[in-house]
Formats: structure tokens, C-alpha cells, sequence
């Protein structure tokens, strides 16, 4: 029988008042069509049992589903260098491409990088690539979303965290991007 901690329920609390914002963040990170439960069930498992501090909570909760989500990944392909690897933008497609859009090793580091603001060091460690290929993802991600390149870091204004709505890849979050 497992004892459940005074933690345990705070964490249990925080993810059904977050459960749309931390669906958003799992589906944006899932590299193919699953349900985001796996991934916050995961989550969730993965910070019972750990000191819940109020002032960090979200931030601890997204992290944690960010965690999971790119595990998640590991399990579901056949090749991690494959999925990671987009190639150069080549201006094939016909105007500016939404976040959903974007091959999911750019979609994957620009959110980590320009969403929620994660360093290039830490965005590289969870995703296991380096530092250069961060800044190249993100580079090719800008470039197909028609955000201007050489202004990548200029911008005093960091994007906006998702919007809490129910939806896949419909919702409010994407719609900010296109």
C-alpha cells in the first residue's frame, strides 16, 4: 500500500487547476498524435513525493511535463537524430508556417527557448542535442514562421505563455503564432 503525502495532494490540486495549460505544453512537445494524459499522469507520478513550495509549483509542474513529454518521445520513435534533424528552410512552403506546423525539433526548441524563456544550455540538455543545434532549430523555426532572424534575441518583450483553452492543435496557444 502506498502513503500518500500532505505534497502529494498539493501537486494532485495544482495539476487539475493547470490541466489545460500543462495539456497545452505536453501536446505542443509530443512529436505525434497521442493523448497528453500519458504525459501529465507521468508528470505528476514523477513530482509526488517531492516538497511542494507554492512560489515554484507551476514552474515545477511545467518542467515536469516538459520532462515527460520529451521521454515520451524517446519511447515512441525509431530514430532520435531523424526526428531532430529539420534541414535548412528551403521556401517551399507558401508564406509564414503556425508553431503546429513546424517539424517538431523546431517546434520543440522554440517553445523551450522563445515560450518558456528555458536558456540554450538547458533547451539542448532536455533535448540531448547541442548547443548549436538549438541555435539552429531555432533559427530554421523563426525563418519558417516569417519572425526575422537577426533580431532572434533583440526583442526586450518575451512571447506570451499559452493561453489556458481546451483544444489539440486548435486552440488559442497556436493562433498567437501564426
Amino acid at each position: 500500500m502506498r502513503h500518500h503525502s500532505k505534497h502529494e495532494g498539493m501537486w494532485r490540486a495544482l495539476f487539475q487547476q493547470q490541466h489545460l495549460h500543462l495539456t497545452e505544453v505536453a501536446e505542443i512537445l509530443m512529436c505525434r498524435s497521442a493523448s497528453p494524459e500519458v504525459v501529465l499522469q507521468a508528470a505528476l507520478a514523477e513530482l509526488e513525493g517531492h516538497l511542494f513550495d507554492k512560489s515554484f509549483g507551476n514552474a515545477s509542474a511545467t518542467r515536469a511535463v516538459v520532462k515527460a513529454a520529451i521521454a515520451y518521445n524517446y519511447t515512441a520513435i525509431d530514430s532520435w537524430i531523424a526526428t531532430a534533424s529539420s534541414g535548412p528552410v528551403n521556401g517551399e512552403h507558401s508564406g509564414p508556417l503556425s508553431l503546429e506546423s513546424l517539424p517538431w525539433a523546431e517546434r520543440a526548441v522554440y517553445f523551450l527557448r522563445e515560450v518558456l524563456r528555458y536558456s540554450r544550455r538547458d533547451t539542448a540538455l532536455l533535448l540531448g542535442i547541442s548547443d548549436t543545434n538549438v541555435d539552429e532549430l531555432n533559427k530554421f523555426a523563426r525563418t519558417r514562421m516569417g519572425i526575422q532572424v537577426d533580431t532572434v534575441h533583440d526583442s526586450p518583450v518575451p512571447h506570451q505563455s499559452p493561453i489556458r483553452t481546451v483544444g489539440s492543435w486548435q486552440c488559442r496557444t497556436f493562433s498567437t503564432y501564426k
